[in-house]
């Protein structure tokens, strides 16, 4: 086995007790699809700070008022409302494409749409819908939701489909259904806010990491009277019992599916998370989510279609930022394209990008705003890969949505897969989609998502790297599901081929007291530099489109001083 020392030590984490990370077998002989099978897109981690050309910067001769940095969901969000208000902008992206995590794509050879990262959303609060219905997607609770049961849980070889109906609560642990009650609890006490989440009246679940607030939930549900509390409770207890919870750790079957979803949406296992951040993230996993063929690519291609169709909005891929500074009028961006370099002067300045790097290519803000700019700095984040497997017919159909967690689960494993034709127009409603007495047209596309664990991080990510790492996850996938396919539906997964998307530094960690210590103080902007990334607050569909009109907002209210924000608008106008 190859192995690799930890790289990332940070003080707001403590990894000295993890694991060092594996990469899988050295040899590809273990693998059943072969390294030149498999087709790598998105940059590595290299190319977040590429070399400066050496040549000096050409004048792009047209100024801007507004360079927006990043083209994922919060740069595009940024840009609509910047240039609904008639200001002209730039959108500098460093990859090929736009939308960020959140793009749509076809399998090479193939019309099969799905997404390549982010898949789904959920529920609209009224901000959050206010910008859905700027992008086209106002109706997406009639037009898009999942149908039901979205999620399944393979746990220790056994199949739970709909993890959090009755029937499925009634097979699992007890302590499955006192968590989802103490949930649903939590947020009718407030302690669950929409964003920004810095900014809600009640911060308690940001004290804790939610491992904690997880274990901590059995002395609450014992304190409660009402009627299903007390009837969970007692089962709960006869449970503990019967043994079949451990009185050793008795919510640890809970934790264990936590930390699948901890390290997929939110950067690495719950006992590093802040439960507010988790609770903010997982309230919404209960109910009904929402998507689209493309997954949360939809709002990136309505908003990419809207830009490009305005006077004074241009958007520019391929081209990196080298270096931004602050000047007394306005902002210099210095841009690499095409082995040249180019500058920019414009007003202001969005950096929609990852914040870990802005101290990095933004002019003298480490010594100007050294708190500011060191908390950027110190945050940690995950690689992600998302592995788009083409398989021959339909053998899989069961739920959307499958997380897994093997006997000899690690946390090198991917976390869960999706269908990603579920909301394809061509199988949407088609007869016996679940009940397999029927193939629907074409081939299935299983999309794994697969975080990295932190220590990877660091390593150059190259494609030599993604690829062991996609074989190494479609070769669990087999080793995992052959049998339960085999015994359950007489089918198998046979693999077409492979296309993985490379996610570098795509998901940060939200700490306990990122919201209580940090988000205030990172989201100030520096001089004419205003910042607009969803590493704000969550790594989240809803937090980038909030960030985004947030960041438009603050530049609009510093140009002009008459400028009053949407009455719907929770967004903070920064001094």
């Amino acid at each position: 086995m190859n192995h690799k020392a930890l790289l990332l030590l940070l003080p707001a984490l403590t990894l000295a007790s993890c694991s060092t990370p594996t990469r899988g077998p050295a040899s590809t002989d273990a693998y059943s699809v072969p390294l030149d099978k498999i087709e790598v897109v998105g940059g590595d981690e290299k190319s977040f700070l590429p070399p400066s050309p050496n040549v000096a910067p050409e004048p792009l001769g047209k100024d801007y008022d507004v360079v927006v940095v990043g083209s994922g969901l919060s740069g595009l969000s940024a840009s609509i409302f910047l240039s609904d208000a008639g200001k002209s902008v730039l959108v500098l992206e460093k990859e090929a494409t736009f939308g960020g995590l959140a793009q749509g794509t076809t399998f090479p050879g193939t019309d099969v749409r799905f997404d390549r990262g982010a898949a789904y959303w959920t529920s609209a609060y009224e901000e959050e819908q206010q910008i859905l219905q700027r992008i086209g997607l106002g109706d997406f609770q009639t037009k898009h939701p999942i149908p039901e049961p979205i999620d399944s849980y393979y746990w220790n070889g056994k199949m739970y489909p709909g993890i959090w109906d009755d029937e499925t609560l009634k097979e699992l642990p007890a302590s499955f259904a006192l968590f989802k009650n103490e949930l649903n609890k939590a947020s009718d006490e407030g302690l669950i806010p929409d964003q920004p989440i810095e900014e809600a009246p009640k911060m308690d679940l940001d004290k804790y990491n939610t491992a904690g607030w997880i274990r901590s939930m059995p002395s609450r549900a014992a304190k409660r009277a009402d009627s299903d509390s007390k009837a969970i409770y007692a089962r709960y207890k006869a449970d503990l019992k019967s043994g079949k919870i451990s009185a050793q750790d008795p919510m640890a079957g809970v934790v264990g599916l936590m930390d699948l979803y901890c390290r997929s949406a939110l950067g690495t296992t719950a006992q590093y998370v802040s439960a507010i951040a988790f609770a903010n993230f997982y309230i919404s996993e209960i109910v009904t989510r929402y998507t689209t063929q493309i997954g949360t690519g939809q709002a990136a291609e309505n908003m990419v279609k809207l830009l490009g169709s305005r006077n004074g909005v241009t958007l520019q891929a391929s081209s990196p930022v080298l270096h931004i500074k602050n000047g007394a009028d306005g902002v210099d961006t210095i841009y690499a394209q095409n082995g040249k370099a180019y500058s920019v002067h414009s007003k202001y300045l969005v950096f929609a990008a990852q914040l870990k790097f802005a101290p990095k290519i933004i002019d003298g803000f480490a010594a100007g705003a050294p708190e500011q700019a060191g908390l950027m700095s110190a945050m940690a984040y995950s690689d992600y890969s998302v592995h788009a497997v083409e398989v021959k017919g339909h053998p899989y159909r069961l739920t959307y949505d499958t997380w897994t967690r093997a006997t000899d689960a690690n946390d090198h494993d991917f976390t869960d897969f999706i269908l990603g034709r579920w909301m394809d127009p061509s199988l949407n409603g088609y007869d016996g989609f679940r009940d397999f007495k029927s193939d629907p047209p074409g081939n299935s596309i299983i999309t794994i998502y697969h975080p990295l664990p932190l220590g990877f991080t660091g390593s150059g990510y190259d494609d030599h790297q993604a690829k062991l790492v996609a074989a190494h996850a479609v070769n669990r996938l087999l080793q995992i599901y052959s049998p339960f396919l085999a015994e359950n539906y007489k089918t198998k997964f046979e693999v077409l081929g492979v296309q993985t998307s490379r996610w570098p530094f795509s998901v940060h960690v939200a700490v306990p007291g990122h919201f209580l210590k940090k988000v205030k103080i990172m989201r100030k902007p520096y001089g004419r530099v205003f910042f607009g990334n969803n590493n704000l607050g969550t790594p989240a569909f809803e937090e980038a489109l909030f960030r985004g009109h947030c960041a438009a907002n603050n530049v609009l209210a510093h140009m002009d001083t008459s400028f009053a924000p949407e009455a719907w608008s929770r967004c903070v106008i920064e001094k």
